[in-house]
């Protein structure tokens, strides 16, 4: 039965093409001048500098869960596992993404942005204490990823 696995690649390059969109666009200056002291950030963080290193760590390590997963379900096609490996790994990929989320987190300045990782670290957990937790296709996970890609700007 390959017919299973093809679907699965199908759908996980559906998802690597959200979570990829666009790459992220370089905001443009509104060009106001100086901040006011009321709407200045802390002297000592760069906000947007931080909000795009954040997201594009969240990009990168998004896409390797994904992609893994992907490869995980390619490598089934040559040479088959049984549902519980291949459960298995599923599993271990979406733990690893909450790992790698919840470690982001904390570190985004921005509350948007640190909001939209929290938000997905939660969906993928929710994901993981369900019966669904060793299918690759996760839906429920759509909307966290298309709100961390707007945050981020992609």
């Amino acid at each position: 039965m390959t017919s299973k696995p093809v679907r699965i690649v199908v759908g996980l390059v559906a998802t690597v093409g959200l979570v990829v969109g666009c790459q992220p666009a370089e905001k443009e200056s509104a060009g106001t001048g100086a901040p006011t002291a009321t709407s200045a950030p802390s002297p000592t963080v760069d906000v947007a500098a931080n909000s795009k290193e954040v997201c594009d760590a969240s990009l990168v390590f998004v896409k390797k869960h994904y992609v893994a997963m992907a490869d995980d379900a390619i490598a089934a096609i040559d040479k088959p596992v049984s549902a519980k490996e291949a459960g298995v790994k599923v599993r271990g990929h979406y733990t690893a993404l909450l790992q790698d989320l919840r470690t982001a987190a904390p570190t985004a300045v921005d509350p948007q942005v640190r909001t939209a990782l929290e938000t997905l670290a939660a969906g993928v957990e929710k994901h993981l204490a369900s019966p669904k937790a060793t299918e690759v296709e996760a839906p429920d996970l759509d909307p966290p990823l298309k709100a961390l890609d707007t945050v981020c700007g992609r």
